[in-house]
């Protein structure tokens, strides 16, 4: 079978590795000169990303211990979690690597163009010519304006974006805790963070659906921070309508918006549902049953971001105060963010006060 994917990052690459392991013919075609460039994400991985047994030396920055979550009355919460901060163009490349050991051809400066029928038209820059490819299968790995997904009518039209900006900056830094501050004068709906390098490095950003640089500035010029390199980007909000497969063509990460709604965090969701899309693939499977459990997860975030959005500043101070309990704190540190179900369960039975939120419900199905 030949595979054709658009879009050489981590997510599309770990699903042309399982697919090239598998004896299909695969092509990559990534439209940057450099994988993993320009750089549009934090890097922050949960202990997660261990389930997939994969050494991270190569890419590995730095280890965390501990976040501090900032409420808006200036009240510090410290939860012990083990997380990993990786370079995204090490990272990416690791990927790129593991699908073309298993035989996987990739080809920078090459752009989807446009669907003709069965054939797919793609740019290669560098020599200004186009290529035309018909391939069995096509997977939209090219981020979350994908033109792949949008040529093949799976480009959700409702779909709702973030845009974030992060810089790294010099400073003085807690070398194993990264920050999360909430706040509807820090950033609306989401927060801003803090993820030390080292003791001397940060990177530093806001995510929001509007006004981003104005957060970004102001949380900056609070604390003093010169930017050394500014990245930005755009990060969709999980959509529970987004169809996954359309005929030959199947979507993967940012493209089918497989991102945690609280968080931002795409890459676990994505690198898990590359996983099962190739297999679906191999096996000749239904995708949209196998990535249930996923979804499941992305929708409980999405339904719990809704809620956020709701949230003054005084019910920031009162839901982190709740979770500072000691008896809370233990439930935080024993579950990651990937799976928020278990967390708001054995939370709610812990203490009751949770309820409260509940009047935010009626604006928030999760839809």
């Amino acid at each position: 079978m030949y595979v054709t994917i658009i879009g050489a990052g981590p997510i599309g690459c770990f699903a042309g590795y399982h697919l090239a392991r598998a004896g299909h013919r695969v092509e990559i075609y990534e439209n940057h000169a450099q994988i993993g460039s320009p750089i549009q994400c934090t890097g922050l991985l949960t202990h997660d990303f261990d389930q997939f047994n994969l050494p991270t030396e190569s890419f590995l920055i730095n280890t965390l211990q501990t976040i501090e979550v900032h409420s808006p009355g200036k009240h510090k919460l410290r939860i012990a979690q083990k997380e990993y901060l990786v370079c995204r163009i090490k990272f990416d490349t690791f990927f790129a690597d593991l699908a073309r050991r298993e035989g996987a051809k990739i080809f920078v400066n090459h752009s989807f163009q446009r669907k003709e029928k069965e054939e797919l038209i793609i740019k290669d820059s560098v020599n200004r010519v186009e290529k035309r490819v018909t391939p069995d299968i096509v997977i939209a790995a090219d981020g979350p304006l994908s033109p792949t997904a949008k040529a093949y009518g799976l480009y959700h039209s409702q779909r709702e974006n973030f845009y974030g900006i992060q810089a790294t900056v010099e400073g003085v830094f807690e070398e194993g805790c990264y920050q999360a501050h909430f706040g509807n004068e820090v950033c609306p709906g989401l927060f801003a963070w803090i993820v030390p390098e080292s003791a001397t490095t940060a990177r530093v950003g806001v995510a929001t659906k509007q006004n981003t640089k104005y957060y970004f500035d102001k949380f900056m010029t609070e604390r003093g921070y010169v930017a050394k390199a500014i990245q930005a980007g755009t990060i969709p909000v999980y959509d529970s309508k987004q169809m996954l497969r359309k005929d030959n063509c199947y979507v993967l990460g940012d493209a089918s918006s497989f991102v945690k709604a609280t968080t931002l965090g795409g890459l676990i969701p994505g690198l898990m549902q590359a996983q099962i899309v190739a297999k679906s693939i191999i096996n000749d499977e239904n995708v949209e049953q196998r990535v249930k459990s996923i979804r499941l997860r992305l929708g409980i975030h999405l339904w719990m971001h809704r809620i956020f959005e709701k949230f003054s500043d005084a019910d920031w101070n009162r839901l982190i105060g709740y979770m500072s309990q000691p008896r809370i704190q233990r439930i935080l540190e024993k579950h990651t963010r990937e799976n928020p179900l278990p967390i708001m369960m054995k939370a709610l039975m812990c203490e009751p006060r949770f309820l409260y939120f509940g009047k935010y419900l009626m604006y928030s199905n999760g839809e």
